[in-house]
């Protein structure tokens, strides 16, 4: 493969990064090229030691989509970044998007318990009936009532803080798996 074919490939394979990152990727792989030609070695040789430019794109889709996991916290760029870094990779498939649903699972579980201990005792103040049977036990069912209501707070409390925290855990993760891949 030559320079040329391998910047066009890797400038198509980028077309829909922003184009000052992209015309910054293409230009620090041209300069990969002209140091090799200073070495002695061909254009040949340079293409394979940078390797595929398909692989050399997912790397760097990779790395853009966790630096904008980073930079505006949302499902649906923490999604993307893992997606692309799934895309790198088998290994990839089992150590990054096996641990991310196992999390997503387990986020999920705590936040139904802690919104059913923040809505459970409002059953009662909306349907007497559920009561009808436990009339003399009315204010050991308020103090209950008003115990599950601050354990649900502060659980959920608790798993804001604890989803923004494995958020920025994984995107390091991300961050580390990628450079693993690329060798660094």
């Amino acid at each position: 493969m030559t320079r040329r074919e391998f910047i066009e490939e890797l400038n198509a394979l980028l077309a829909d990064l922003p184009d000052k990152d992209r015309l910054d990727i293409l230009s620090d792989y041209t300069e990969h090229f002209l140091i090799g030609f200073e070495k002695g070695k061909s254009e040949h040789e340079i293409a394979e030691q940078l390797g595929s430019p398909k692989t050399v794109a997912r790397e760097v889709w990779a790395g853009y989509r966790i630096h904008q996991a980073q930079t505006d916290a949302s499902i649906g760029n923490i999604s993307r970044a893992i997606l692309a870094t799934v895309s790198l990779g088998f290994f990839n498939i089992v150590f990054v998007l096996g641990p991310f649903m196992a999390l997503i699972g387990v986020l999920i579980a705590f936040y139904s318990v802690a919104i059913t201990l923040l809505f459970v005792p409002f059953a009662f103040a909306f349907f007497p009936p559920l009561l009808a049977d436990i009339s003399e036990n009315r204010l050991l069912m308020l103090f209950g009532c008003l115990t599950s209501v601050g354990l649900g707070g502060m659980l959920f409390i608790w798993l804001l803080r604890l989803t923004v925290w494995l958020y920025r855990q994984f995107l390091r993760y991300l961050q580390f798996n990628v450079q693993m891949i690329r060798g660094k």
